[in-house]
C-alpha cells in the first residue's frame, strides 16, 4: 500500500470527521456524543469494537486477529475554554473548546483505521492486530488507566504502543521524537496545618495557623533548589491557600493543596518523605500540627522506550524524509495519562507539528489555537506505518 497517496484520497473525509468533533466538544467524562459518532463510523468502516469501556465513554477497536497486537491511543476529550478562532466549524458548545487538538487526534485514528482495515488480510498474514484506544478524560481523571485495568491490553496481548499529540511549536509536515523521559509524574497534595484559633489582640493565647501554613510554603521551594541536584528536575507547585474567619481573629487551620512533578519515580518518592519530614517540623516548631495528604490519583512519568522510538524514527525517515524529524531538546514536566500505557508496554509518544509559516502562534489550551488540518494526513500516515512496522517486528 502507497500510505501516503492512500492517506491523501481519505483526507477530505477525515478533515470533515475532525470539524465535526471540532463543532461539537465534550469536556472529560462526558464524551458521549462523541463517543457515538466514532462507534458510527467504526461501524461505518465495517471495525468490532467494544463501547464504554470500563464504565466510561472509552472504545477499544480491533483490526486483525492474530496474536500479536499493537496499540495506538487518541484522546477524545475538550476543556472548559471559550473559543475565539472565528473558524466556520468554531465549537457550538459555549465554554468547550477543543484547545488541545484531541479532535485531530481521534479523527487521525479514525482515518488510520479505516486505512488500516484496508489491509486487514495483510495483517492476519503476520499473525498481528492492531488495537484502537479512543480514551476519554485525559484531561482530568485519565481514562487510560481504567482502560488498561479492564484487560484491553490483553487477548491479544498488546506488544507495543504509542500515541501522538498536535504540537504548535513546530511545521505542519514534521514531527517530533524524544528518547526516554518525555513527561513528568505527578502526585497530588493537601497539606493541614492546624494551629488554636484565638483574638488577633491577644495572638500569644494561640497558634497562628496561616503564619505556620505561609513557613511551609517557602520551605517547599527549597525542596528542588537545595534538596536536589540542578540537573534533577522536581517542581513543587502549592496552588491553594485557604485559612481564616475574620479578619480580627488568629486562624486556626489552613488547607493547602498542590502539586509535585519529578521525572523518575524514586526522585519522588524521596521528595515526598522529605515534605512530610518539612511539614511535621514546621508544624511542631510553631506549637501546632501539621501533616499531609497524598492523592490516590497520580500519573506516573511517560517514559518512551528507545526501541520503539527508533522504529518510529526510522518510519519517519522513510515515509517524510530526515528532515522532517525534530528532538525535543529535553523533557516536559508537563503530564499526560499515556504514561500509563508505556509503564504498561514498551511504547512512545510522539508530537505531530502543526504550524503554519506566517500565521500568528497560539499555544494548547489557548482559545485561538487552530491547528492546520494538513497535519492530519501526517499523523494519519505516522500511525499507518507505526503499526505495520512494529507488527512486522514482534510478529518476526
Amino acid at each position: 500500500m502507497d500510505i501516503l497517496k492512500e492517506t491523501e484520497k481519505i483526507y477530505p473525509e477525515i478533515v470533515a470527521i475532525r470539524r465535526h468533533f471540532h463543532m461539537h466538544p465534550e469536556l472529560s467524562e462526558c464524551e458521549t456524543e462523541t463517543a457515538a459518532f466514532v462507534a458510527a463510523k467504526l461501524e461505518e468502516y465495517g471495525i468490532p469494537y467494544t463501547a464504554h469501556v470500563a464504565g466510561v465513554n472509552g472504545i477499544v477497536a480491533q483490526i486483525g486477529h492474530g496474536s500479536h497486537a499493537v496499540g495506538i491511543r487518541a484522546d477524545m476529550d475538550a476543556l472548559p475554554v471559550t473559543e475565539a478562532t472565528g473558524l466556520e466549524y468554531c465549537s457550538q458548545n459555549p465554554g468547550v473548546m477543543h484547545a488541545c487538538g484531541h479532535d485531530m487526534h481521534t479523527a487521525m485514528l479514525l482515518g488510520a483505521g479505516k486505512l488500516l482495515k484496508g489491509i486487514e488480510a495483510e495483517i492476519d498474514a503476520m499473525d498481528g492486530a492492531v488495537k484502537l484506544f479512543f480514551q476519554p478524560a485525559e484531561e482530568t481523571i485519565g481514562g487510560a488507566e481504567p482502560m488498561i485495568q479492564a484487560g484491553f491490553l490483553e487477548n491479544p496481548q498488546v506488544e507495543r504502543v504509542f500515541s501522538l499529540h498536535v504540537d504548535p511549536n513546530y511545521p505542519v509536515g514534521s514531527i517530533v521524537l524524544k528518547y526516554g523521559p518525555m513527561n513528568a509524574q505527578t502526585q497530588g497534595f493537601t497539606i493541614h496545618a492546624e494551629g488554636v484559633s484565638c483574638h488577633g489582640a491577644h495572638p500569644e493565647g494561640g497558634v497562628d495557623a496561616i503564619v505556620m501554613a505561609s513557613e511551609i510554603v517557602l520551605a517547599l521551594q527549597t525542596i528542588s533548589s537545595r534538596y536536589n541536584a540542578p540537573t534533577t528536575p522536581v517542581i513543587v507547585t502549592v496552588g491553594t491557600f485557604n485559612s481564616g474567619t475574620a479578619s480580627n481573629i488568629v486562624s486556626g487551620e489552613s488547607i493547602l493543596t498542590g502539586t509535585m512533578r519529578a521525572l523518575r519515580s524514586e526522585v519522588m518518592e524521596r521528595n515526598m518523605k522529605l515534605v512530610e519530614t518539612l511539614v511535621d517540623g514546621i508544624g511542631k516548631a510553631y506549637g501546632g500540627h501539621a501533616w499531609v495528604e497524598w492523592a490516590d490519583d497520580f500519573y506516573p512519568a511517560l517514559i518512551n522506550d528507545d526501541k520503539v522510538t527508533a522504529t518510529v524514527e526510522q518510519v519517519a525517515a522513510e515515509l517524510l524524509g530526515k528532515d522532517k524529524i525534530n528532538f525535543m531538546p529535553e523533557p516536559s514536566l508537563g503530564a499526560d495519562d499515556f504514561a500509563f500505557f508505556t509503564r504498561a508496554v514498551p511504547g512512545t509518544y510522539f508530537n505531530v507539528g502543526t504550524a503554519v509559516e506566517g500565521q500568528p502562534f497560539y499555544s494548547l489550551h489557548n482559545e485561538h489555537y487552530a491547528p492546520a488540518e494538513e497535519a492530519l494526513k501526517v499523523g494519519m500516515a505516522m500511525e499507518v506505518a507505526s503499526a505495520l512496522r512494529l507488527l512486522s517486528e514482534i510478529c518476526g
